[in-house]
């Protein structure tokens, strides 16, 4: 008599050691467990249609990889409808609990085009959007032919991809417009994504907008995906209080969905929205854009995102090389920086960037230009716009209410150029500027237009300026961040701080002038071309290196000065008086003097400090 836990032959367990020619429950089973990688009853039961108390009665059976595969390769070949229709249910099961990359990779390897293109029309714009990117792009390409992805909602997702993933926003836009069976939402969101990638925020802005409009609710990802171009394009229209809504809701939906990359675009955003952005009551200056900064590169690092150094002939590599370029500058090694600085040149009127990009080049342009005493192109960079003539209707111009914060970026940089070839701006245009930026909430620029006023204005009056920039730094990060963002302005600025910190009735405030100290260390070092002890090159010690008065006598003059204006300079970078220089020389204090006043006068220096600092940046 048979026990009654005893199975039926057609559900017992394969034996390992007998080949089997039909193909037992238990043995699909396999299969199943094989291809889903789970060992839950009822999701194995799904995928076969059975009955869970069915397959709770099949005994323990091997799960070994070898007999794993040959269960799905024997049920392909005997059953080929039966694994079919099993591998529909399997990948619509994985589907409805929200594992599209799973469906995603079982349509590849098994499945057939109409599996395909479903697991695209049910998962396909959440992949996009997941770190698993890359599966759009696989399920894509080999039904690119399909008539499904000539219109409607998968075409959008074809086009969204080449914007997303190739980075061909060009391609899209010559598409767009004859583009069948697109609502007014998708057309809308890719429309509003080709805008910002080509820097037009305003078009951008419209766009997004139109495109949320359309959208019943955010339940869809290219409905966040919309919200999240609003958030940037405002951000890039120089409105960055308008930006904190719709990223914040890109942010909540993006989580919701596990729309990973979606999720570190709208912190990142966050994060520059908060650096322009006056700090909320309470917190300290930067805290919020520091939180949501560390969010994203959390995120990163979680999802394996964060990949080492980009080959230099990568697009996305420009950013990278210009940061090298300019720490190159920073730490004394000016001929090998402006080799790179050239290329970066080069390069950029050769290929299409963002003017984010370009505003990061053109400030270790005007550094490199400063140190080099380039006036001319110091010159050529000051002026708002290439045209501008130089009267005071033209100085007085205020920025238009289309004025994107690139524009404002660049505005201040060509300020900061126009001031370091002594040429300052008018006050008329920096008080318009500084203003505009004041209206639009852009605490940054705010500030580095405020300085660059302050040292722009009388003695006085510039004193007093920067002595309440300085009081804005409260806190010891940002001093560290402004002093990233300035640094090109240390020849301007190394003598005002000295002279602040010699009268002690002005800096008053103990920050403050804790602050000052910290900035004239820093500044007269960077300004000198010298790196910090602890990360110094040995190319580095040996460009700082003294140099005999020989070797400097056998050096062409830089700057067009003189032998003996160029001997003076050095003598001045050596912190020689005056006394100590004529005495070297063997010629009067007079004769000093007098080559002191034309070397001023042909480098535009107005303080000793300056002239420090130039000579301790000048080539030798």
């Amino acid at each position: 008599m048979s026990h009654p836990l005893d199975l039926p032959s057609e559900f017992a367990a394969p034996s390992l050691s007998e080949p089997q020619a039909d193909l037992t429950l238990s043995r699909q089973r396999l299969a199943v467990q094989a291809l889903l990688g789970v060992q839950d009853t009822a999701i194995v039961a799904a995928a076969l249609a059975c009955a869970p108390r069915e397959l709770q009665r099949l005994g323990p059976e091997a799960q070994g990889s070898d007999h794993a595969r040959a269960a799905v390769a024997q049920w392909r070949q005997t059953d080929p409808q039966g694994f079919d229709a099993m591998l529909g249910r399997a990948v619509e099961l994985l589907l409805g609990s929200r594992q599209a990359v799973q469906a995603a990779e079982l349509a590849l390897e098994f499945g057939w085009a109409a599996l395909q293109l479903q697991v695209l029309e049910r998962a396909g714009w959440s992949l996009l959007l997941s770190p698993a990117q890359a599966l759009t792009g696989r399920l894509l390409k080999p039904n690119l032919l399909q008539p499904a992805l000539q219109q409607g909602e998968l075409l959008a997702l074809r086009l969204a991809w080449t914007i997303e993933a190739l980075g061909e926003p060009h391609t899209v836009e010559r598409q767009l417009s004859e583009a069948p069976g697109l609502s007014v939402g998708l057309k809308a969101t890719l429309q509003a994504r080709i805008a910002l990638a080509f820097d037009q925020a305003t078009r951008a802005v419209e766009a997004a907008q139109t495109a949320i409009d359309a959208f019943p609710h955010d339940l869809e990802p290219p409905a966040l995906l919309a919200r999240a171009t609003l958030g940037r394009a405002w951000l890039a229209a120089g409105h960055p209080q308008a930006a904190l809504v719709p990223l914040t809701a890109a942010l909540k939906g993006a989580r919701r969905d596990d729309c990973a990359l979606l999720q570190i675009e709208a912190l990142e955003a966050l994060a520059d929205v908060h650096l322009e952005l006056h700090n909320e009551s309470g917190a300290e200056p930067g805290e919020s854009a520091r939180f949501f900064s560390t969010q994203a590169q959390g995120l990163r690092q979680t999802l394996g995102l964060v990949a080492g150094p980009l080959p230099p002939e990568h697009y996305y590599a420009f950013p990278q090389l210009v940061a090298e370029a300019q720490a190159g500058l920073n730490a004394g090694q000016t001929e090998a920086a402006a080799r790179q600085i050239e290329g970066l040149s080069q390069r950029e009127s050769q290929t299409f960037y963002c003017y984010r990009w370009r505003n990061r080049l053109l400030q270790v342009q005007i550094h490199l230009a400063s140190l080099q005493h380039q006036t001319a192109r110091l010159l050529h960079w000051a002026a708002l716009n290439d045209d501008a003539a130089e009267s005071d209707e033209a100085a007085a111009v205020a920025p238009s209410p289309a004025t994107q914060l690139c524009d404002f970026e660049r505005a201040w940089l060509q300020g900061c150029a126009a001031l370091l070839a002594a040429r300052p701006w008018p006050e008329t245009r920096l008080r318009a500027w500084s203003e505009a930026m004041q209206a639009r909430g852009l605490r940054r620029l705010v500030w580095q237009q405020e300085l660059l006023r302050a040292l722009s204005s009388s003695p006085l009056l510039g004193l007093e300026g920067l002595r309440d920039s300085l009081q804005q730094l409260t806190d010891p990060r940002q001093l560290e961040d402004g002093l990233g963002r300035v640094r090109l302005l240390a020849p301007k600025l190394v003598g005002p701080l000295a002279a602040l910190l010699a009268q002690p009735a002005i800096v008053h405030h103990p920050l403050a002038r804790q602050n000052a100290r910290r900035w004239l260390q820093a500044l007269r070092g960077e300004a000198a071309g010298l790196a910090p002890a602890a990360t110094a090159t040995p190319a580095a010690e040996a460009a700082r290196a003294p140099q005999t008065p020989a070797s400097r006598r056998a050096m062409p003059p830089p700057f067009g000065l003189t032998p003996r204006e160029w001997q003076v300079l050095c003598l001045i970078g050596d912190e020689l008086s005056n006394e100590q220089i004529a005495a070297q020389l063997f010629v009067s204090l007079a004769t000093v003097k007098t080559h002191i006043n034309r070397l001023y006068a042909k480098l535009h220096i107005s303080s000793r400090e300056e002239a420090l600092q130039r000579a301790r940046s000048a080539p030798r």
